[in-house]
């Protein structure tokens, strides 16, 4: 997969949520995962919820 650097500004107290779960994430998996993992991960959903919603209509 192609990745694109890009700059964005988010909402602080969820980035330090996404980042603490980052790190329970790859203390469970005994794994590196990373915030920008996680926020990967949680654009794709959304993008399948709405293709999804989409088909539906």
């Amino acid at each position: 997969m192609t990745r694109k650097s890009i700059n964005t500004t988010l909402d602080t107290e969820l980035y330090s949520k996404i980042k603490i779960l980052a790190l329970k994430v790859s203390a469970e998996k005994q794994t590196k995962v990373n915030a920008n993992d996680l926020i990967e991960e949680g654009m794709k959903l959304i993008i399948e919820r709405y293709e999804s919603e989409k088909n539906k209509s």
